[in-house]
């Protein structure tokens, strides 16, 4: 999360070579995490993508988020959303979270959703 915010301010202040430093780090840090660390990383952004609604607003760029319940139990939402991870390669998966841009906001609310 921490690498993310700080691509973010790079990019925000065009320093290329920062950037990809940055982006090598976090590609770093994904790759050496075993197989189950990445399962529950992309299980946790599920939650948080999917357990919320959102609003676009098309003249902006803003994103609002519709708190809806939460039905289900932390266990429950983590088997729901890990269903058909499992069959997932370490690969597989560490691909999945490099090519997400919003892996930090998904774990946060993902992390907020499961109460962790």
């Amino acid at each position: 999360m921490e690498i993310e915010s700080e691509i973010a301010e790079s990019e925000s202040a065009h320093r290329c070579e920062e950037v990809s430093v940055l982006e090598q780090e976090r590609s770093d840090l994904i790759t050496t995490c075993t197989r189950d660390e990445l399962l529950v990383i992309e299980t946790v952004m599920k939650v948080g993508q999917s357990e919320r609604g959102y609003r676009y607003h098309f003249n902006s760029d803003e994103i609002e988020i519709i708190h809806l319940p939460i039905e289900l139990t932390g266990p429950e939402l983590m088997q729901k959303y890990s269903y058909y991870l499992v069959h997932k390669t370490k690969q597989e998966l560490a691909k999945r979270i490099e090519d997400n841009t919003i892996v930090s906001r998904l774990l946060k609310e993902g992390m907020e959703i499961l109460k962790l």
